[in-house]
């Protein structure tokens, strides 16, 4: 374990943007002043308009196309958040949380594997519950709310489609960066107590023995993080929501542990992602003021059709 300080270091400073989020998230849950268009009339929970009422961004279904072109502008929020100074005592308890993690791992991941190895049950429940963060189950939900809100007209179901689709794509791909950054063993296959780091391994290494370095962070608790809040945030009337989400999260880190794949410090950083780019992929339109916004025109990635000396194709643009 020659490398852990420097890989907390570095990732942490990509979760940054979840400490403060989640230190916030008491202060930005108030309500805010309703505009007066709104007193008129809003029925139902589809967020239907009332008749003669203008649709505000948040009322409105998100472009197809959204889930990709955000990506960009969720990247650049994340960094700019990073470098903030109000979210330090939660990134300092994440720190301290995957610290004293890492010192425990070898014993934790012992008493976990021991009762996956004695109890069908554990093995079977483990087996289940892991696919709770495979990426699969999350394109499987989000199909379910698309589907749900094109057949009722329910633009907040589109939008949490759309946003899953986003918060997913947007943090796996952070993931894998640090993925291959760290190169941590995974349990199942480790040569040190607590996994050895491999720094930046090849892509081919990587790619012909995974388990070797793809423990640090975990992907599966990031992608059902993720899934939770966006979900969360654009239900909040469900108060439920959260609580079961989160035990799921944590049977699935569990099971994750059993049976092989992760040590229980790989949970800390993978928690506070999947919370960012949830929160994120879910406030697009809360205005240019947000924490969430990128900038004042925000941040996209246009895609468009062009035809040049060579024929049709089609233009990708980063708009700043």
């Amino acid at each position: 374990m020659r490398y852990p300080l420097l890989f907390l270091a570095v990732s942490l400073a990509v979760a940054a943007p979840g400490a403060r989020l989640l230190a916030q998230e008491e202060e930005s849950s108030l309500p805010g002043p309703v505009p007066e268009i709104q007193t008129e009339a809003l029925l139902e929970e589809g967020d239907t308009l009332a008749v003669g009422q203008q649709p505000s961004p948040a009322q409105s279904g998100p472009a197809w196309y959204s889930m990709i072109t955000n990506i960009p502008g969720d990247w650049i929020t994340s960094g700019k958040m990073a470098f903030r100074s109000d979210g330090l005592p939660v990134l300092g308890g994440i720190a301290v949380a995957t610290g004293l993690l890492m010192v425990s791992d070898h014993q934790l991941y012992a008493v976990s594997h021991n009762a996956f190895i004695r109890s069908s049950d554990v093995r079977f429940a483990s087996n289940q519950l892991i696919r709770a963060g495979d990426g699969r189950t999350t394109v499987g939900i989000a199909a379910a709310f698309g589907l749900y809100g094109f057949a009722a007209g329910d633009s907040r179901a589109l939008r949490t489609a759309s946003g899953t689709i986003e918060a997913l794509l947007a943090s796996g791909i952070a993931v894998q960066l640090l993925k291959h950054i760290s190169g941590r063993e995974s349990p199942q296959v480790a040569t040190e107590l607590a996994g050895e780091w491999r720094p930046f391994p090849g892509l081919r290494a990587y790619n012909s023995n995974q388990p070797r370095y793809y423990a640090f962070p975990s992907g599966h608790i990031t992608t059902a993080m993720a899934t939770v809040t966006v979900i969360a945030e654009n239900y909040p009337d469900a108060g439920w929501i959260r609580p079961v989400g989160y035990s799921i999260v944590g049977l699935t880190g569990i099971s994750l542990v059993n049976k092989g794949w992760h040590w229980y410090s790989d949970f800390p950083l993978a928690i506070a992602l999947g919370y960012t780019f949830g929160k994120i992929a879910s406030h697009h339109d809360d205005g240019p003021g947000s924490d969430m916004s990128a900038g004042p025109a925000g941040t996209k990635l246009n895609v468009s059709p062009s035809i040049g000396p060579r024929g049709p194709g089609v233009m990708l643009a980063l708009r700043f």
